[in-house]
């Protein structure tokens, strides 16, 4: 969920032939609209703001657990995290950053987009989300005890002004980046929640589940 209102949404394949997946996407904001698909692999997004606060924000520092240097169009940011962190979730954080700086998403982000920072918590409420999802055959937003994703992150004493988290499944990090952003622009998407300027930072969660498929998801948000 982006952390604002209820809206559901699902992009789904024109050509069921061709091979591609159907996608769920969630968006909680203004409206509900939902659609599903038993195929995978799957997407989802959410999102919520906390209140009627300015969205405006100032440029947030690079973490000193992020070095960002200039690749071709877009920022690279490679994480120098805490040992164990899982290299899958590394490349996840890394790819989010090269998508919120690409010069061809520019007109979405208004060039406002900087490289989300990496919170530990953030990383704790996706990867413990991820492995309910894995572990219960579930896929989708609410939790196994039926929380939603801004009380997940409510509960664990983060102040925030705006959330959002996106679901996947899918058997590889960089195909499942690739369909979020693959969404159609300025439209409440996983694509959206990437490129929110107003987001400061990111975790991360990324479980194998026993049909093979990685239960991936990304919670974002601008902390107060």
């Amino acid at each position: 969920m982006s952390r604002t209102a209820d809206s559901r949404s699902s992009f789904a394949n024109s050509a069921a032939r061709a091979g591609i997946f159907m996608a769920i996407v969630i968006v909680c904001g203004v409206a509900l609209a939902a659609s599903s698909s038993s195929t995978s692999p799957s997407t989802s997004s959410s999102s919520s703001s906390a209140s009627a606060s300015s969205t405006s924000r100032k440029p947030v520092a690079n973490s000193e657990d992020q070095v960002c240097g200039s690749r071709g169009e877009a920022i690279s940011c490679v994480p120098v995290l805490p040992a164990g962190t899982d290299a899958l979730e590394a490349k996840m954080w890394q790819l989010i950053n090269q998508d919120r700086s690409a010069v061809s998403c520019a007109e979405e982000t208004k060039g406002r987009a900087r490289p989300l920072q990496w919170d530990a918590r953030l990383a704790e409420i996706a990867r413990v989300h991820s492995q309910e999802m894995a572990s219960n055959g579930f896929f989708g937003h609410e939790g196994a005890d039926g929380s939603l994703p801004d009380a997940r992150i409510s509960r664990v004493g983060i102040r925030w002004r705006a959330s959002g988290e996106n679901i996947a499944k899918y058997p590889d990090v960089i195909e499942a980046e690739a369909a979020f952003m693959n969404e159609p622009r300025f439209q409440p998407n996983h694509r959206a929640n990437i490129l929110n300027p107003d987001y400061t930072h990111v975790g991360v969660g990324v479980v194998k589940g026993a049909d093979g498929m990685f239960y991936i998801t990304q919670e974002f948000a601008q902390l107060r």
